[in-house]
């Protein structure tokens, strides 16, 4: 395999056992961001304080050694070894990938729905997602809407957005459950309508 798996991770060891099992039986290369856990991970590229998923997704992404790279929560399971492989067999230039393509209403510009591929899971070949800027940074932690401004740039620099139904599971919201998003969310709601109407010259 050309690709990479990488995953911030922030203390939540509940789900190690989980996630290593799919990491094993798709046979992946790991890149796990430590993001201040205690106690400290082992095997894994490690920053002294939570610097947040954005940030600790492009340190990832900058260390990224193959053509191809995936995004990926700590907070899954696997049903089937050949997620990845499935995974990354979509995967070519100017190809977004990801296991869920979703319309939400949360992320609707001028009424108009606005596809995204939902960051648990998205990833890509790699040049391809550092020429599009990587990760905003400036989404307030936990970063939702961060997969919608991912999604969003990658159709304005004429990507395809493409879902893989892989054999994943999502444990929603499993490493958010312990923190208040509220203002987050509505933050990031106000900072993604900006930017969606800039890229598509209409009114937020």
């Amino acid at each position: 395999m050309s690709i990479t798996v990488v995953t911030p991770w922030h203390g939540h060891l509940e789900f190690a056992k989980d996630y290593w099992a799919a990491m094993h039986a798709a046979g992946a290369r790991v890149l796990v961001i430590d993001n201040g856990s205690v106690p400290r991970l082992p095997n894994a590229v490690r920053l002294e304080d939570n610097a947040g998923f954005s940030r600790a997704s492009n340190l990832g992404l900058d260390l990224v050694p193959t053509d191809k790279v995936l995004f990926l929560n700590n907070d899954i399971g696997a049903t089937s070894a050949d997620w990845l492989a499935r995974l990354e067999e979509a995967m070519g230039p100017g190809v977004l990938v990801g296991a869920e393509l979703r319309y939400s209403p949360h992320g609707h510009v001028g009424g108009e729905p606005m596809p995204y591929l939902d960051g648990w899971c998205v990833g890509g070949m790699t040049e391809d997602i550092r020429d599009i800027g990587g990760w905003d940074e400036d989404y307030l932690e936990p970063a939702y809407y961060g997969d919608n401004d991912l999604s969003l740039r990658a159709r304005a620099a004429g990507m395809t957005l493409r879902e893989v139904r892989c054999g994943l599971v999502h444990k929603r919201n499993g490493t958010a459950r312990d923190m208040d998003v509220t203002e987050a969310s509505l933050a990031n709601r106000e900072r993604f309508q900006q930017v969606a109407a800039e890229i598509l010259g209409v009114a937020a």
